[in-house]
């Protein structure tokens, strides 16, 4: 394709006038050194301006790889800083674990510690405003845990494990109308039921206490040690009131020494006997 005359005679004036233009540079900065150092001055200052957008345009295109590079390095600090967090939660539970043992072992003594196995667990999960309430743990089968386990505290009664996953478990809380433990109360160590009526998360009620029996007002209530939940000698309460209840029995209201909204730490019961005594019972059945 052929340009017109007009544009080629255009263009042939502009390169001439970028020659003189060059000559004239020249010219001055071989004749005025004033000049040639203003021109070069400002040479350098173009020279500048240039370097400053390549190394613009460098370090843009090099984001990419600055960004993959920092993701790699917060991921590992992210790693060690879960790795040291699991350090200390586990130092801390095996620490917890000691303090509730040595608590137990007071109300229970070491003779029947060692028919149990303990397991501590953390509270993730905790009701206490429905009916129904319950807990979830962070420990589960891979941990040992297995349904119908008792949960407890030194200071009371939390539960019975219900469903298990690898990794945790479901506990229905004692603060469940479906729930009751067989208790004592006072120093005749006289039998009842105690249960939650769904009223008070402070306060329990033990009945089927023979009326011959004698409760006073401040006697400690235990767990009675006849189911295979839990470990006898549990305090779980103190006997406030007591009331004739169908006129065979006595109703005793309970104040109860654990407080369900700030429970943190449990500790699963396993009872060692309990398979073999499972065993004897059903082979007579």
């Amino acid at each position: 394709m052929k340009l017109p005359p007009l544009i080629y005679n255009s263009i042939g004036k502009f390169f001439f006038f970028i020659l003189l233009e060059l000559a004239c540079i020249l010219l001055v900065m071989n004749n005025g050194d004033v000049q040639k150092s203003r021109i070069m001055n400002r040479v350098r200052s173009f020279q500048t301006f240039f370097w400053k957008i390549n190394t613009s345009v460098k370090n843009y295109t090099n984001l990419k790889k600055l960004n993959a590079e920092l993701s790699q390095e917060n991921a590992k600090l992210l790693s060690l800083n879960t790795l040291y967090k699991e350090q200390i939660i586990r130092q801390q539970g095996e620490q917890k674990l000691e303090e509730l043992t040595a608590a137990m072992r007071q109300n229970l003594g070491d003779s029947t510690l060692t028919n149990y196995r303990f397991v501590l667990a953390k509270v993730v999960k905790n009701t206490i405003n429905t009916e129904h309430n319950y807990l979830v743990i962070d420990k589960g089968r891979e941990d040992g845990i297995t349904e119908d386990l008792g949960v407890i505290t030194p200071s009371g009664v939390v539960g019975i494990v219900r469903a298990v996953g690898a990794h945790y478990s479901y506990v229905l809380s004692f603060l469940n109308q479906k729930q009751h433990i067989s208790a004592k109360v006072g120093q005749s160590q006289a039998l009842g039921t105690l249960l939650w009526e769904g009223k008070n998360i402070k306060g329990a009620v033990l009945t089927g206490i023979p009326l011959s029996e004698d409760v006073k007002q401040g006697d400690i209530v235990y767990t009675s040690g006849s189911s295979a939940f839990f470990p006898p000698d549990i305090p779980v309460g103190y006997a406030k009131t007591s009331t004739i209840e169908d006129g065979i029995h006595k109703r005793v209201d309970v104040e109860l020494i654990l407080n369900y909204s700030t429970i943190d730490y449990v500790i699963v019961v396993k009872d060692l006997a309990r398979a073999e005594i499972e065993a004897l019972i059903n082979d007579n059945r």
